[in-house]
């Protein structure tokens, strides 16, 4: 009887197959904790998404600096420890040399295949013995568990916002949405109820305290970053629609496609549907992110962004600041010019504006900013920005139609960028900055402090400052925080909460997409 023949696989290419991996593991360990060094505690999803976005119309010395710092040098060490196993344990089979050890008064010789062997698999301890910390660090166990199991959050909890759970008042009332990149409460000093020994946002302070501010304390503070809107695609999304962002990955690169989330019901959708003009303005290629798309979607806004500036002579021709276009203070003139415009029209408006000089690593410093000598340029930018919104603001409120308009000032996410603030602040939970100016006449929060919330709770609470009465106060997953409702967040807790909207819904995915 003939015995069957097991096919062994051979062993140059289990070798092959284990210093692949170890190339990948070293490099895998590299980038994570480039990641959290760089951008601190920011999630898995928010990472992957970023690395998908396509890089058209941004700066890339960021991705020149991951090549050349990180990639690069960690791919080196590990092929540096593979060539010189190789070399040794080649001239060991070549001249026939031998470790001899002795054990147990034994003496026991060792060729060069266990040394190839033992020395390959420390190899791959080696590159990937950081794994498993890393990946606590940068969410990785979080994203799996959102692949692999599902949510009924969106079932049990999202509300439709239809029409007739919502009342507007008789005279619509016109709102001004202002979105500050990587806006913190943080900023502002720690007497004031901030991280900073000395405040970077002096003047944006001083508007939350003759103002409206959602606080997580007792005094100035403001929302919890959840899962689902670190960035800032997704933080418009959340607070426009009361969702977080919760498509695949592959999904994210919205330049090609026209539409975003069709079935969903966002600000835009409602206000237009109440007579209202919507506009988004930005100082880059609106299509960046997919800010087009789903403002094109939902809507129907007006979009002025950085190509519209060139084209209608706002800034001069053929201009570019070298990162993503046109720098705040010429935006904000670009926003001061169309309002006057569209004010005078007599028609109730909603105009949305993106700022960018905050956006992180390094941020970008005008000519009108004030650099402090040895200071990093991100808080530099973070002190000019400070000057120019609030500035914008003042502008704002000296015109003869203020008086029927709200302004809603929101951070989109916190600053993906670590080692910025002091020691002493280190592990302290970060919040997202809010300011509430002019709301509907009479219009008071039932408790604006010691609240936790998130972007999606801006979605009922935005249209609760412009007079619209909400029944049960919830839209979306969001609860007006000018109620004295709870929020989901509050509700169910930080842990459940980001882990529910992170899994998949197919109610989401049945509904919205």
């Amino acid at each position: 009887m003939r015995k069957n023949k097991t096919r062994s696989i051979p062993a140059f290419i289990l070798l092959i197959l284990a210093y692949v991996l170890s190339v990948f593991g070293i490099l895998l360990c590299a980038s994570l904790e480039w990641m959290h060094e760089k951008w601190g505690p920011v999630d898995f999803s928010t990472a992957l998404f970023q690395l998908k976005t396509p890089m058209a119309g941004v700066d890339t010395n960021l991705v020149d600096t991951y090549i050349n710092d990180i990639a690069v040098p960690a791919v080196t060490r590990a092929l540096v420890g593979i060539l010189l196993l190789c070399i040794l344990t080649h001239l060991m089979k070549v001249t026939g040399y031998a470790v001899r050890i002795g054990i147990f008064k034994r003496e026991i010789t060792i060729r060069y295949t266990p040394i190839l062997i033992a020395g390959t698999i420390g190899i791959l301890v080696a590159c990937w013995f950081r794994f498993p910390g890393l990946a606590r660090k940068t969410g990785i166990p979080e994203y799996v568990d959102s692949i692999i199991n599902r949510s009924s959050l969106y079932e049990e909890h999202y509300v439709v916002p239809s029409d007739d759970i919502m009342e507007f008042p008789e005279e619509k009332r016109n709102l001004v949405m202002i979105y500050i990149e990587s806006l913190e409460a943080s900023y502002a000093s720690a007497d004031e109820g901030g991280l900073m020994q000395e405040s970077l946002i002096p003047n944006l302070t001083e508007l939350v305290n003759d103002n409206i501010n959602f606080s997580d304390n007792d005094g100035f503070g403001g929302a919890t970053q959840t899962q689902g809107v670190g960035w800032t695609m997704a933080a418009l999304l959340s607070t426009s629609s009361g969702v977080t962002f919760n498509l695949p990955v592959d999904t994210n690169d919205m330049q090609s496609y026209s539409v975003f989330l069709p079935g969903l019901r966002a600000l835009g959708d409602i206000l237009e549907d109440e007579g209202y003009r919507n506009y988004f303005v930005c100082g880059s290629d609106a299509g960046f992110g997919g800010r087009r798309a789903y403002f094109n979607t939902h809507g129907n806004y007006t979009i002025h962004d950085y190509l519209y500036a060139g084209q209608e002579g706002f800034i001069p021709e053929g201009y570019h600041n070298g990162l993503w276009g046109m720098e705040d203070v010429r935006l904000f003139e670009m926003a001061k010019a169309d309002l006057t415009e569209i004010a005078g029209r007599g028609e109730p408006f909603n105009y949305t504006i993106l700022t960018a000089d905050t956006h992180p690593p390094e941020g970008y410093i005008c000519d009108s900013c004030e650099p402090v000598e040895g200071e990093d340029s991100i808080l530099t930018a973070i002190r000019c920005s400070d000057r120019t919104v609030t500035s914008f603001v003042d502008w704002l409120l000296d015109q003869d139609w203020i008086s029927n308009t709200t302004i809603v000032l929101v951070g989109d996410h916190l600053l993906m960028r670590a080692g910025l603030f002091p020691e002493s602040s280190e592990g302290i939970v970060h919040h997202v900055y809010n300011c509430f100016v002019n709301v509907y006449p009479g219009l008071e929060p039932v408790n604006a402090n010691n609240r936790t919330f998130s972007n999606v709770d801006y979605f009922p609470t935005i249209l609760a400052s412009i007079g619209v009465r909400i029944d049960g106060d919830r839209l979306g997953l969001g609860t007006n925080l000018f109620s004295g409702r709870s929020t989901l967040l509050e509700e169910l807790g930080e842990e459940e909460y980001n882990t529910e909207v992170l899994r998949y819904s197919e109610y989401y995915a049945g509904n919205f997409v």
